[in-house]
């Protein structure tokens, strides 16, 4: 896990805490930006999946694109 990386995204988004579970899931977001797959996000309702979309494309060769929310 880069560390770096991990608070860089979390600072962008404003997302606060340090629970080793959501460090875990910015990191996974942040390797799979890099690859040519499709992601599935689940998870309960107000846990802030919203996030995890924007934080791939973002960290994506395709970041100059216009980011379109389904």
């Amino acid at each position: 896990m880069n560390i770096a990386d991990v608070q860089k995204v979390k600072l962008q988004f404003g997302i606060i805490g340090n629970n080793p579970e959501l460090l875990r899931a910015i990191d996974t977001a942040i390797q799979v930006a890099h690859t040519d797959l499709s992601v599935l996000i689940t998870g309960e309702s107000g846990v802030g999946k919203e996030f995890f979309p924007k934080i791939i494309h973002d960290n994506s060769a395709r970041k100059h694109s216009k980011y379109i929310a389904r």
